[in-house]
């Protein structure tokens, strides 16, 4: 099913089968981010992993990424930050919610993941 969502059309899926043959043959097509203003101008011209298209540079920079911030000694160093951080997230979780006072656990959360990766980083 083709929709357009405001000038973008986009393709709808709705069997297994059909997207593995759509995907197999449109990889390229597929793999890709469109391009906005906004994250061209916050990743400087798209030089992020997490914007850049498809190509040479990001499979560079995805290289670059798994054998330097994803390997397994890495993560294991990461481990104490976690603990610690996933402590402090249950204790500030657990002392107003047994008085009865409501907890936004999005806000919890999002604080949690931006720590941590404060902290790594």
């Amino acid at each position: 099913m083709l929709l357009h969502l405001g000038r973008i059309p986009t393709i709808i899926i709705s069997s297994a089968e059909a997207a593995k043959d759509v995907l197999k043959t449109n990889d390229l097509y597929c793999c890709s981010r469109p391009s906005s203003t906004g994250a061209r101008r916050l990743t400087y011209n798209y030089l992020d992993i997490g914007f850049s298209p498809y190509g040479d540079y990001w499979r560079e920079m995805r290289k670059i990424c798994v054998r330097e911030l994803f390997s397994v000694k890495r993560v294991q160093s990461y481990g104490t930050i976690r603990e610690e951080e996933v402590d402090k997230m249950v204790n500030s979780i657990s002392a107003p919610s047994s008085s009865g006072v409501p907890v936004d656990l999005t806000e919890k959360l999002f604080a949690f993941a931006a720590i941590i990766i404060f902290r790594i980083a």
